[in-house]
């Protein structure tokens, strides 16, 4: 069992990198959404800082030259904190690699002397169902038994968001923490949806099932124009840790799901009794525990709605991934003596990581959305002073405000589940890293960022397109 620790100082602060293409920034206005509310300053102020271009991150070289057919078939990089014991003079090593199809897991994961190094091991699975599909199965995630399986699984295998009426439902949830003794690990999980926009007709018009909404925009000239397409993609993360050794439960009667003899016994009674096969008709796969992975693992699922790994909310080879090649190298010497240490210490940084991308998209996101509101401000002003007073029964605009209001509403519950998510998962963490009273918490300050951006949706779209409701309401 892990003893309580506290946790090292962070690392620098991350810079996400923004990579978008054509994108310009919105010219500023001279009459702001929020002028009806209070100082745009205000509000603005906390992500200057952010919002920039940056280069990638010194330091860090990949082997593999990039061209514009690399990752057709998707991408998944792999990451290696190795364990102390597979370096030379105990020194810390890590390792990446990149693969383009199954064949390359399969090659890796058939080499124990890779497979079994790391102390702790990232995967970042982008558009590639191929490996959604295999690390499903070698982490025994999407397995049929209750006593081991997880829901999880259900939720990974579908890439993209549900659909009601032909519109995406934005949704989210954790998965509590589960230990299997026969493998020796707990692991917890959470799937997201979240909100990236593109720029305007990008996609064809019967490649937009997912698309939210569309957003207007100041054009090079200054006009309002149809500026960006809003689409939901999906983020799932499995977090898995090693315990050691595995146990046996404590009660004889529960029956191991990996012994292919008791399997068997239980195989005839429910062919006996009831049905044995799976939804497709095949018989229910059974899988042997020595071709699991059953190390500490983080595992990144994403999918990009361009189907370019550029799009995801970690970018392949962006800020964040170079930063996890040397994540090591920021944590004092005494947080890496030992491997267990090390895997928690990383895991909680890598966490911190994931949720400071969505922050940022968030950011990005509520920038446009609030010029988006400006315009809409600026235009219901001028029909307030022409039309208005000339004819009061005047509808015309009052459907376009109620369908803004109704996707603001929207987009706030959004960020009402992804503010549930981190709480939650802030107990599932401490529950999986066994600490009952750990001195620093889990996910840092990352309940306050993001309680921040709640408080910029209410400011920066919500009330003042409910104070333009307010306006015209004499016209409805």
């Amino acid at each position: 069992m892990a003893t309580a620790h506290r946790k090292s100082d962070p690392p620098p602060p991350i810079t996400v990198e923004d990579t978008s293409k054509a994108e310009p920034r919105p010219s500023p206005q001279p009459q702001s959404a929020r002028d009806i509310t209070q100082d745009p300053s205000s509000l603005r102020e906390r992500r200057e800082s952010t919002w920039h271009r940056r280069k990638h991150s010194p330091g860090v070289e990949w082997k593999e030259k990039w061209t514009k057919n690399s990752w057709n078939q998707g991408r998944v990089l792999l990451i290696d904190y190795v364990a102390r014991e597979h370096t030379q003079n105990g020194r810390r090593k890590i390792v990446a690699q990149e693969f383009h199809d199954v064949d390359g897991l399969r090659k890796f994961y058939a080499n124990q002397d890779l497979s079994q190094q790391a102390a702790l091991r990232v995967i970042h699975v982008q558009n590639a169902s191929w490996a959604t599909r295999f690390l499903l199965r070698k982490f025994n995630i999407d397995h049929h038994d209750d006593l081991v399986g997880t829901t999880f699984g259900r939720w990974a295998k579908y890439e993209k968001p549900q659909r009601r009426g032909g519109k995406p439902v934005l949704n989210g949830k954790t998965f509590r923490t589960q230990r299997d003794p026969w493998r020796g690990i707990s692991r917890a999980a959470f799937g997201l949806d979240y909100l990236r926009h593109y720029d305007k007709q990008r996609f064809p018009n019967n490649d937009n099932a997912m698309k939210m909404m569309d957003l207007n925009h100041y054009d090079a000239l200054g006009t309002p124009s149809y500026g960006y397409d809003v689409f939901v993609q999906r983020l799932s993360v499995y977090v898995q840790r090693s315990e050691g050794e595995p146990y046996l439960p404590s009660d004889p009667d529960i029956r191991n799901p990996y012994n292919e003899a008791e399997y068997g016994e239980y195989q005839r009674l429910k062919r006996q009794y009831g049905n044995s096969v799976d939804a497709n008709g095949h018989e229910e796969y059974v899988p042997k525990l020595q071709t699991l992975d059953n190390g500490s693992t983080i595992i990144i699922f994403e999918h990009s709605q361009s189907g370019s790994v550029e799009d995801t909310l970690i970018g392949a080879r962006q800020e964040i991934e170079s930063r996890w090649r040397r994540l090591t190298f920021y944590l004092p010497r005494e947080e890496i003596s030992n491997d267990d240490r090390l895997a928690l210490e990383c895991m909680d940084f890598i966490l911190r990581d994931i949720f400071k991308a969505l922050a940022f998209a968030w950011e990005k996101y509520l920038n446009i959305c609030e010029t988006h509101v400006s315009i809409l401000v600026s235009q219901f002003s001028s029909v307030k002073e022409d039309k208005i007073y000339e004819n009061p029964a005047d509808e015309s605009r009052a459907p376009e405000l109620w369908t803004n209001s109704s996707l603001w509403l929207k987009v706030e519950r959004l960020m009402l589940i992804h503010v549930n998510i981190i709480k939650e998962m802030k107990n599932h963490l401490r529950e999986l890293a066994d600490e009952d009273t750990p001195q620093d918490p889990w996910l840092g300050n990352t309940s306050d960022e993001f309680d921040k951006l709640t408080n910029l949706i209410q400011e920066g779209i919500v009330k003042p397109t409910a104070n333009l409701s307010d306006l015209v309401s004499p016209t409805v």
